[in-house]
């Protein structure tokens, strides 16, 4: 046989190829379109009622929403607590991922859980975990701290601590920011290619010099990105401030908003969704601002397995950052944790803590419910599946526009997916209302609008977790592959999504949480036939149902931890083989 026969492709196999080649950019293309269109159809439905009713615009909606009452310190004090908090977790974050993946801080499992603990509590449930800490007359600390302070002579009625104030609320805005921060910048210096560190290293850069001059720029998108997510759950954060923000005086713009579809009658929805399109300014600004940091390409990619990095000896410092991580535990999650089973097992939220009469009273009542347990099933098998299929979403996505060209589709396709992030929860719940509960889809009271919903709202931080995910990866791995006879399909299931994993795993994580735990837009599409732990956790709210609540909250705890920790091991130790 001559060199030249051993080498011809017959020309069906080779057609074959070019097929399979084609039919997996299509398919991204199609996938991405109805993502497209599950996300716009609800929402011009609703603006179309809103603002085009008679067939004709009408701006009276807008008028309406220049003349709400404080407008001007309305925006302002939710700019502030937003890029405040924001501000603070991309800090803290990304200083937790650095101790924990390039320093020899120890404390080995415990750093990497360290800062996602926020997550296993609920929003609502961590809001209220807070007031019952440090409530200015009731709360434990302050009652603990005001005895304390009595032996020393100093007499105090309230406080020290003061939950309901500026303080108070970014501090909890931070806590619930955190996580998304430290996640997406762990997993990108995780990704990391830590030969370059090593080559600044052998060329005498000492390692705070090879942290600013190499690895800050190389880990600029991850960080551009968590920092992108931390505003869009900040604007979007509905439980924390209804919690603490009327208390403390603050108006935050979530609050307003919900307020003018709840409190209001009729529901002010034009107004809502104007104040809606002020919100979709600052995180389209924020959007833009990543997109042109990744179009630069200016930061380190995956180029295959390389040696793991030499940990960075802090020296003196090590107790310190060790102090801080485990003060971190404690003030974020050790304490509203033990504050929620506390009052879970006391007769009524009582300071003063009498063993005597705790009980498993309000457990009990929990478990007999059968709306209580269906609302535990449905939430978790939401969390899980919308998590799930929302994350493999989000990776085709992020594929699909960035290894597109740069059309009007791919432009199309990355603005629309970010649109849900600067609409409230609840004016996409309305929307979904009223897309789909009437003909022809016929959706209302079941668990796929639920389904459906949760993908809409949480795609913003799936393709951003994504996107940075992707960008961390050269492009010489898939483009060998392709050259190798493989098709674009099988390339990225073996070669793009197990490369992506730490990056999506970080994605799967805060989607189940934040899917599981799922309020505003749950208290317009669940109900009787189809609870949830969002629409449960509001009726005990609104009951003053301290005790129950903070039952429901403890053992949402507990099963968000289990299925969390899981996953982050579960991806560690394949990351690892």
């Amino acid at each position: 046989m001559s060199a030249s026969a051993t080498v011809r492709i017959p020309a069906t196999i080779a057609a074959g190829r070019r097929r399979r080649i084609a039919l997996f950019v299509p398919f991204a293309a199609l996938l991405s379109l109805v993502v497209v269109l599950l996300i716009v159809y609800p929402l011009v439905r609703v603006v179309a009622a809103t603002f085009f009713a008679g067939g004709t615009f009408d701006a009276a909606p807008i008028y309406a929403a220049l003349h709400e009452p404080a407008l001007v310190r309305l925006l302002l004090s939710t700019l502030a607590v937003v890029i405040s908090g924001t501000a603070v977790a991309v800090v803290t974050g990304s200083a937790f991922a650095w101790f924990s993946e390039r320093t020899d801080i120890g404390l080995n499992w415990l750093t990497r859980v360290l800062p996602i603990v926020p997550l296993l509590v609920p929003p609502i449930a961590g809001a209220i975990g807070w007031v019952l800490l440090a409530a200015p007359t009731s709360g434990f600390l302050n009652v603990w701290l005001r005895s304390d302070l009595s032996h020393a002579g100093v007499v105090m009625t309230v406080g020290p601590l003061n939950l309901f104030s500026w303080a108070g609320l970014i501090f909890v805005y931070v806590l619930y920011l955190v996580p998304e921060i430290y996640l997406v910048v762990a997993a990108g210096l995780r990704n990391l290619d830590p030969e370059l560190e090593e080559a600044a290293r052998m060329n005498g850069s000492g390692p705070w010099t090879t942290l600013r001059r190499v690895t800050l720029p190389s880990v600029r998108p991850t960080i551009a990105a968590g920092a992108v997510l931390a505003l869009l759950t900040g604007f979007a954060l509905f439980s924390v401030p209804v919690i603490i923000g009327p208390q403390a005086g603050i108006d935050v713009l979530s609050v307003r908003v919900v307020n003018l579809m709840t409190a209001s009658y009729p529901p002010k929805t034009g107004v809502a969704m104007t104040l809606g399109l002020l919100v979709l300014a600052v995180t389209g600004s924020a959007w833009w601002m990543q997109s042109r940091l990744l179009r630069g390409r200016h930061h380190a990619v995956i180029g295959g397995r390389g040696v793991r990095v030499a940990a960075v000896r802090l020296g003196r410092w090590r107790a310190v950052a060790r102090a801080v991580m485990l003060a971190y535990l404690l003030l974020t999650s050790v304490l509203p944790l033990l504050a929620l089973v506390v009052v879970s097992l006391q007769p009524f939220w009582n300071p003063a803590i009498d063993v005597g009469v705790l009980s498993f009273r309000h457990y009990q009542r929990l478990f007999s419910d059968d709306f209580s347990r269906t609302a535990l099933r449905n939430s978790i098998m939401l969390g899980i599946a919308g998590a799930t299929v929302g994350t493999l979403v989000a990776a085709v996505i992020a594929f699909f526009i960035d290894r597109g060209r740069s059309g009007l589709l791919v432009k199309l396709v990355d603005g629309t997916t970010k649109l849900p992030g600067a609409v409230s929860h609840l004016i996409i719940g309305i929307a979904f209302v009223s897309a789909f509960s009437g003909a022809p889809f016929g959706l209302s009271g079941t668990i796929t609008i639920l389904f459906l919903a949760y993908l809409v709202l949480f795609m913003p931080q799936a393709t951003f977790n994504a996107t940075a995910a992707l960008a961390q990866i050269g492009r010489e791995l898939s483009e060998a592959s392709l050259m190798s006879g493989a098709s674009q399909g099988r390339t990225f299931l073996r070669v793009t999504l197990p490369l992506m994993l730490p990056g999506l795993a970080a994605a799967w994580v805060l989607l189940f949480v934040m899917m599981s735990g799922e309020i505003t837009a749950s208290s317009m599409l669940a109900g009787t036939g189809n609870p949830v732990v969002g629409f449960v956790v509001l009726d005990l709210w609104s009951n003053g149902s301290y005790t129950d609540l903070a039952a429901y909250g403890a053992l949402m705890s507990v099963l968000n931890s289990t299925v969390v920790l899981l996953t982050l091991r579960l991806t560690r130790t394949a990351a690892a083989s």
